[in-house]
């Protein structure tokens, strides 16, 4: 994940004055990415036949704004609370790592064909979904939206990149063949207007995919409140906050009957446990539960500094001393706190531009269980000097080397080898341990 694969500056834009409607600009090139800012903040627009309308844009999309030392977003400034620096991306580099090993090294659920033609990810972020999926299906073209131009230079050929808002009209000129989403929990106000638009964008037999981090916090330990835990009342103001947003962090919990009046059919939902830290059982878990762990320690910052200073009126010193709580809270051994990913999928009938019939989405969960071995065997509170310390595997790792492997890499001592040094490559992560034990979804 190294932070170089970031440069805002390698990104090129037309601004020359083509316009909305000018069909007659420039195609993305064979071997460079072609990142266009969609100045009209009304509305989205993408070209015929995998070529795209460059929008007129100036540098203001690159005048990012910088509060309590971190950078957010020009492009529809506010509108997304969370930081798009250089430690944001690398976090998001990581928790993709994290949503790959969830999946047992796969990108998405949903039954789409291995020849999918035209793919749109929406709120791409890094970019970093989207390059692996083109590289993985060299038959599709798939663009990346976001409102950062936060993605890398070099891209493979079938990849580009759009500067735009989801949460206004989409004007794509061509209809998707599989439409994906994800971690937009923070960034989506209407969903109900999200699973529209992306039903009228979606052809007739195609899949539209979301994974999402739903909000609260929880804790496999009875008793742990909001009353006797900081990080149970950390996720609590984040949802206060957000909520005084136009956010619902509870949103993905109760997708299913909006993709049902957008008109989708045959919906399926999966609820995964992401455990913060090493103690669920099993190597799958062990090591995902490393790269939670991570993902918080950088996460608490990203989605706090912002909400709670400007809608909680917190100062910076106050957060910063709180989230500091909130860290030490996340490294007891003795409480099991997991996070929820919901992965949904549905599809948009053949041959119909209304509703589909009212049906219940399949559900099923997978199961978490604490390790109670090694709960006894480090049941106090860690070394703050060298939790943590080993370094976390790389996206080669994540995807070439076995779950099991990975796992011993992230139970070894703070001492042990690199992890570069550890790990043999050309590996098949599915070779690796899976859990796949489900129970009736009751969220």
């Amino acid at each position: 994940m190294a932070s170089s694969s970031h440069v805002p500056d390698a990104i090129t834009a037309n601004t020359e004055g083509a316009t909305h409607e000018d069909p007659a600009t420039d195609t993305a090139s064979s071997s460079e990415p072609s990142l266009q800012i969609d100045s009209d903040e009304r509305d989205s627009a993408y070209g015929d036949n995998q070529s795209s309308y460059t929008m007129s844009a100036t540098s203001s999309v690159f005048n990012f704004r910088y509060e309590n030392g971190r950078r957010y977003h020009a492009y529809a400034e506010g509108k997304y609370p969370v930081p798009n620096d250089e430690v944001e991306a690398d976090r998001l580099d990581l928790q993709h790592h994290a949503f790959r090993l969830t999946l047992d090294g796969r990108l998405y659920r949903a039954p789409i064909p291995e020849d999918v033609q035209c793919v749109l990810d929406v709120g791409c972020g890094t970019g970093i979904w989207s390059i692996e999926f083109a590289d993985e299906h060299p038959s599709a073209h798939v663009l990346g939206t976001d409102l950062s131009p936060i993605q890398p230079a070099q891209v493979p050929p079938n990849c580009e990149f759009l500067i735009d808002d989801c949460e206004q009209d989409w004007i794509f000129h061509n209809q998707f063949d599989y439409i994906h989403t994800r971690a937009m929990v923070a960034a989506v106000k209407d969903w109900d207007r999200f699973f529209v638009q992306a039903y009228a964008n979606l052809k007739s037999g195609c899949y539209l995919e979301c994974q999402e981090i739903a909000f609260p916090i929880k804790c496999m330990d009875p008793g742990v409140t909001a009353e006797n835990s900081v990080l149970i009342r950390w996720s609590d103001y984040f949802l206060e906050a957000a909520a005084k947003m136009g956010l619902d962090g509870t949103g993905p919990r109760h997708f299913a009957p909006k993709l049902r009046d957008a008109g989708f059919v045959n919906v399926n939902m999966k609820t995964y446990k992401w455990p913060v830290g090493k103690w669920a059982k099993g190597a799958k878990f062990k090591l995902l539960g490393r790269f939670v762990y991570e993902d918080l320690m950088d996460w608490l910052p990203s989605s706090s500094l912002g909400l709670f200073t400007r809608v909680l009126k917190w100062t910076r010193e106050e957060v910063e001393v709180f989230l500091a709580e909130c860290r030490t809270e996340a490294k007891r051994k003795d409480r099991h706190y997991y996070a929820e990913v919901l992965d949904w999928y549905a599809l948009k009938p053949e041959g119909s531009s209304h509703p589909g019939p009212s049906h219940e989405p399949t559900q099923d969960e997978e199961l978490l269980e604490s390790d109670e071995e090694e709960r006894g065997a480090h049941a106090t509170e860690p070394n703050s000097s060298t939790a943590q310390a080993l370094p976390i595997p790389t996206a080669t790792d994540v995807t070439q080397a076995s779950v099991e492997q990975l796992a011993a890499v992230a139970l070894k001592d703070d001492d042990a080898p690199s992890v570069e040094q550890s790990l043999p490559l050309n590996t098949d992560v599915n070779a690796g341990e899976t859990v796949s034990k489900t129970a009736n979804d009751q969220a």
